[in-house]
């Protein structure tokens, strides 16, 4: 992957925010439920990655070895789906910005300064947690913390290359769980 790749699949990793718009969507949308507009949207996403295996093909930025299987964007897209269908809005938002702007954080800290690797990304998805978890949660700052603490350490452990799921899906869905799993349990 080029350089230049390297940085244009960084700037789109960054705009995961743009699914959140989901929650300024009216509901109903034209006489329908918004979720449905969002079911579509995914079909549309995994209609199109049906056709780039079958075909063979792959997509500006892709990873070389992403040609021959799900693509991570098809594995971002159901992630996003899943959180936005059937979880609370405070915790799509830490989980979604969550990945789409400490994965890229991790690859260029990973690029550039390895030995940060993971206390920075660590540090920045506490924080990014602690900042929505406090606007967005009735949270106390004991548990806006140990959220926050807990959802980071499980997303950078969910990132590690070791699955054959993409990250891009883990770094959503595992800590969406873990944390949803919490919030039953403790609030």
């Amino acid at each position: 992957m080029t350089e230049e790749e390297r940085l244009v699949r960084r700037i789109i990793h960054s705009m995961t925010w743009i699914v959140l718009v989901y929650y300024l969507v009216p509901d109903p949308l034209f006489g329908y439920p918004r979720d449905w507009f969002l079911i579509l949207i995914l079909a549309i996403v995994l209609v199109f990655e049906g056709f780039r295996l079958y075909f063979g093909f792959s997509v500006y930025g892709m990873r070389e070895y992403e040609t021959r299987q799900f693509a991570s964007y098809a594995w971002a897209s159901i992630a996003a789906a899943i959180t936005l269908l059937f979880f609370p809005m405070h915790l799509a938002f830490v989980c979604l910005l969550g990945m789409g702007l400490i994965d890229p954080l991790i690859g260029e800290i990973q690029h550039r300064k390895p030995e940060l690797y993971p206390y920075i990304p660590f540090l920045a998805w506490s924080l990014l947690a602690m900042l929505l978890f406090s606007l967005l949660a009735d949270f106390s700052l004991p548990m806006i913390i140990t959220f926050s603490t807990i959802g980071a350490a499980v997303a950078i452990l969910a990132e590690y290359p070791t699955f054959r799921i993409d990250d891009d899906f883990l770094m959503i869905i595992v800590p969406l769980f873990v944390l949803r799993g919490l919030e039953l349990l403790l609030v």
